[in-house]
């Protein structure tokens, strides 16, 4: 009598599809007085495969980088490559109308300009 072997469970079980993996994007972010900056590395990133939104204080940033040549064997294969999405809680109030998104050498920079309830304010105080 054969004894139960995972090998051979595998190997006679019809594999099932995997579900396609959606990476977690990896942002930097830093505020100043004025903005809150978020930067996030995706090189390769085709602009039509990027979707940025903020609704209520959630920014949402979802693409897709397609790092991957056709017809070939790799031998090494370790650049990011696939769809991404990170969601982000914003508790700062921003001027969603003057956010700014740029791509540049592989890099996606977000300026949020802090709405002006949010920016510090200096108070004067009076001398009696």
């Amino acid at each position: 009598m054969l004894a139960y072997h995972p090998y051979y469970a595998r190997r006679h079980v019809p594999a099932q599809p995997r579900a396609e993996r959606i990476y977690r994007l990896p942002v930097d972010a830093y505020e100043t007085d004025e903005n809150v900056v978020l930067l996030a590395s995706v090189a390769g990133l085709n602009l039509d495969d990027l979707e940025i939104t903020l609704d209520n204080g959630v920014l949402v940033i979802r693409g897709e980088v397609n790092g991957q040549e056709a017809d070939v064997e790799y031998l090494l294969h370790e650049r990011f490559h696939g769809k991404f999405e990170r969601h982000l809680n914003i508790n700062i109030p921003v001027d969603v109308s003057a956010t700014e998104a740029t791509y540049q050498n592989g890099v996606l920079r977000l300026v949020l300009p802090k709405a002006p309830e949010a920016k510090p304010r200096r108070i004067e105080v009076a001398a009696h």
